[in-house]
């Protein structure tokens, strides 16, 4: 009987990465649930080996912790379950305010999370998918990594990293039977923006944004694709193509305009 393959979702515990796990669950593949909150794993992990009949692991893990990238893959190779076949990493959040009042324990963890896990993840995987030459690899970017973007300099200047990471990846395995790609949605209703406590930025007050489920959707269509990379929606099509012939320091500007809080 053939093996079922294997997702490792990291973010799993709420917005795009339980979305990736209900999907991928929903497909045959056993999924991999890492998180910092172990309780919304274990209920989401119940939910997909009932209705799905697959299996779910749950190992809640702080990414934003030095070392906690290859304790998940140690904690899979002590189960001899660390043939992954799909990476999705999706775990990421941002700070909101100016980048010299912003904590640096905060900052630290943003990188460690957003660039560090990611790329440890990454690196761990790569090499079983190639000599497998079969695998896929998801990482969460933005829109945000066409611009530079004041008062979430750290976020954005991180998403920079993951686009031009997984371009560089695609065009290394190109051939190789493992594709890399790099989502890269707007604003989206995730949780996300009250854990930065930007909920009055003018880039998010008032508008009504897309659901996780709808980003997950598309973007799952695009990885098994294979596209390197990829816009969602037209409205941020637009304006990612547009930055290309505006001075980035205009650009800048524009963003803290965008963004800055309702009423400044």
């Amino acid at each position: 009987m053939r093996e079922r393959p294997t997702a490792l979702i990291t973010g799993a515990s709420s917005g795009f990465g339980a979305g990736f796990a209900r999907t991928l669950a929903a497909e045959g593949h056993d999924v991999v649930l890492v998180a910092r909150r172990g309780e919304p794993m274990e209920e989401l992990a119940q939910v997909v080996e009932e209705r799905y009949g697959v299996d779910a692991i749950v190992i809640p893990k702080d990414l934003g912790r030095p070392g906690a990238a290859a304790e998940v893959m140690e904690n899979l190779r002590q189960r001899h379950h660390d043939r992954v076949d799909v990476l999705i990493n999706s775990a990421g959040f941002t700070q909101f305010g100016r980048f010299a009042e912003l904590p640096e324990d905060q900052t630290l963890e943003l990188l460690n999370v957003d660039i560090v896990a990611l790329t440890q993840l990454t690196r761990s995987v790569l090499p079983g998918m190639l000599e497998r030459k079969r695998g896929i690899v998801v990482n969460l970017s933005s829109n945000a990594a066409f611009q530079p973007g004041p008062l979430m300099a750290n976020y954005y200047a991180a998403k920079v990293f993951v686009l031009n990471l997984s371009l560089a990846l695609a065009e290394e395995v190109r051939g190789s039977g493992v594709t890399v790609t790099a989502l890269c949605p707007g604003p989206t209703a995730t949780g996300f923006q009250a854990r930065a406590e930007m909920e009055d930025s003018k880039l998010i007050a008032g508008r009504k944004l897309p659901s996780a489920a709808e980003v997950v959707e598309w973007g799952w269509k695009v990885a098994k694709s294979g596209k390197p990379y990829a816009v969602h929606t037209t409205r941020w099509k637009a304006f990612a193509s547009a930055t290309r012939f505006i001075p980035r320091s205009m650009a800048a500007r524009m963003v803290m305009k965008s963004q800055d809080r309702v009423g400044h």
